[in-house]
C-alpha cells in the first residue's frame, strides 16, 4: 500500500494523521449549506408541480445520485417556503431518519426539513460524497432530540473534514469510482445468488408439500390452478375447515394500563424480521387488561400477515397476540391427529406466495379473506407428513448454509468498500 511522504496530526481523533500537505476545514467553508422545508400539505396548489422535492426517504445509503422524489411541488409551493433551490452537483445530506445518508443531486431540486443541502464552493463534490458517506457514525453522535435524533445545521456546518488540493480530490474521487464499482459488482453477484437461493428454497418447500417426495407416486388433478396435480392418496380441505381464523388488534395506546409492565408478547412485522418465523419473545408486551374477549392466540398456532407487508407467517411458541396486520390461524382440534404442525408451518409458505401474488389493492393492500378461507390445503397421511418435514429441513438446511455464506460475503465486501474509502479520503493510502 502506497503512503504519502510525511504526515501530521489532523486534530480530529476519528480521522487521525493526514498527509502533511492536506488541510482540515469546517464544512461551512467548503459548502453553502441550505435547510429544506415542506409546503402546507392541505393546500393542493402547492403540490404536484414541476419542482423536484426530496426527503430522506427518497434515497438510500447505496444511492450515489438522486434526481427524483416521490412527490414534487409547484412554484407556489416553493414560494411559500423559506428555502432555496439546490443546484445540480450538490450534496444532499440526511439530518435525521437516519442521520448521515448522502447523495449527489443530478438536477436542480429542493428538499424537506429532513435534509441539508451542500452547494460546493471550490471543492470536488464527488470527493466529499465519499468522505461524508463513511463517517455516518460520527455524524450520528452529534445528533440529539427527544422525539427523534437529528443533527443541527450548526453542528453539521462545523464538522471538520480533510481537504486535499483540488486536483488531488478529483483524482481520489475518480480512483474510488473505479474501485467501488468493482466491489459493487461483486456485491451484486452475491445479491443475485441470494435471490436464486431463496427461489430454490421456496421451490423445495412448495414441491414437497404439494407433490410429496416420492417421484413415482400416482397423481390426480387437484382441480386447483395454483397447485396442479397432487398425489392421489392425499387429502384436500379448504383453509376454513382446517383452521380457526381470528384477527389481530392493537390495544389503545392511550391507556397505559394496557402497556405498562406488560408480560404478554404482542407481535408486529418487525418481530418476524428480527427474530425469524418461530416467535417466543416480542419487542413490545401488553397486560392482561388489554386482552379482548376472544383471549390470546394460543402457543402452537400461527400468525399470517394479511395487510400491509403481505404473505409472511410465523409459529407462536407462547400464548400471545399480534397487531391488526396479522390473522391468527389455529389448526382445528378435529385435525390435531391428521395434520402435523410442522407440515402446516411449511405449507404456509405456499399460502404466503398465494397471498403475495393475488392481493387486491385499493388504497391499502389487503388479502381478500373469503378467497383465503377457500384456499385449498392438501396433505398426506400423518406419517408421510413427518417424512416430508424431515426432507424439507435437510434440503433447505443446505440452502440456508449457502445463503449464510453469500450474506457473509456481502458483509465482508461492504466492510472492504468502507475501509478502502476511509483509507483514501483520510490519506492513509496514496492512489495518485
Amino acid at each position: 500500500m502506497k503512503r504519502y511522504e510525511s504526515y501530521k496530526d489532523s486534530g480530529v481523533q476519528w480521522i487521525g494523521e493526514i498527509p502533511s500537505h492536506w488541510g482540515m476545514v469546517k464544512l461551512k467553508y467548503d459548502f453553502s449549506i441550505y435547510a429544506g422545508a415542506t409546503p402546507k400539505t392541505e393546500i393542493a396548489d402547492y403540490w404536484d408541480g414541476n419542482i423536484v422535492w426530496i426527503t430522506p426517504a427518497d434515497y438510500k445509503s447505496e444511492d450515489k445520485f438522486i434526481s427524483q422524489g416521490q412527490r414534487s411541488i409547484s412554484k407556489k409551493g416553493y414560494d411559500s417556503c423559506n428555502t432555496q433551490l439546490v443546484p445540480k452537483g450538490s450534496l444532499v445530506f440526511s439530518k435525521r431518519a437516519p442521520i448521515g445518508t448522502v447523495a449527489i443531486s443530478e438536477t436542480e431540486l429542493c428538499t424537506n426539513q429532513g435534509c441539508l443541502s451542500c452547494v460546493p464552493k471550490n471543492v470536488n463534490t464527488l470527493f466529499f460524497y465519499y468522505l461524508t458517506s463513511v463517517f455516518t457514525e460520527e455524524f450520528d453522535l452529534l445528533g440529539s432530540g427527544a422525539t427523534f435524533k437529528e443533527i443541527s445545521a450548526n453542528d453539521f456546518s462545523n464538522v471538520k473534514l480533510t481537504l486535499p488540493p483540488l486536483e488531488e480530490q478529483k483524482a481520489i474521487a475518480e480512483w474510488l469510482d473505479v474501485k467501488c464499482e468493482e466491489i459493487d459488482r461483486l456485491i451484486a453477484t452475491q445479491q443475485r445468488r441470494i435471490e436464486l437461493l431463496q427461489e430454490l428454497r421456496q421451490s423445495i418447500i412448495t414441491r414437497a408439500v404439494t407433490r410429496g417426495i416420492n417421484p413415482d407416486v400416482p397423481l390426480r388433478d387437484s382441480g386447483i390452478d395454483w397447485i396442479g396435480q397432487i398425489p392421489a392418496h392425499w387429502s384436500d380441505l379448504r383453509l376454513r375447515f382446517v383452521c380457526e381464523l381470528r384477527n389481530g388488534y392493537t390495544p389503545s395506546k392511550a391507556n397505559p394500563d394496557f402497556w405498562e409492565n406488560g408480560v404478554i408478547p404482542w407481535y408486529r412485522m418487525e418481530d418476524i424480521r428480527e427474530s425469524g418465523r418461530k416467535l417466543n419473545a416480542a419487542k413490545q408486551y401488553i397486560t392482561e387488561e388489554a386482552v379482548k374477549g376472544g383471549g390470546l392466540f394460543e402457543a402452537g398456532s400461527f400468525i399470517l400477515a394479511t395487510t400491509a407487508t403481505i404473505g409472511e407467517h410465523a409459529l407462536l411458541i407462547v400464548d400471545s397476540l399480534a397487531n391488526q396486520r396479522f390473522t391468527n390461524l389455529k389448526i382445528r382440534k378435529s385435525l390435531n391427529e391428521a395434520l402435523c404442525q410442522d407440515y402446516f408451518f411449511y405449507y404456509l409458505f405456499v399460502i404466503d406466495e398465494y397471498c403475495k401474488t393475488t392481493t387486491r389493492t385499493a388504497t391499502f393492500p389487503a388479502v381478500n379473506m373469503e378467497d383465503l378461507k377457500n384456499f385449498h390445503v392438501v396433505f398426506p397421511p400423518y406419517s408421510e407428513q413427518r417424512e416430508i418435514v424431515t426432507h424439507i429441513e435437510r434440503e433447505t438446511g443446505k440452502v440456508d448454509h449457502a445463503l449464510q455464506q453469500a450474506e457473509r460475503q456481502i458483509e465482508l465486501l461492504q466492510e472492504l468498500r468502507q475501509s478502502v474509502i476511509t483509507e483514501v479520503v483520510t490519506g492513509k493510502r496514496k492512489v495518485c
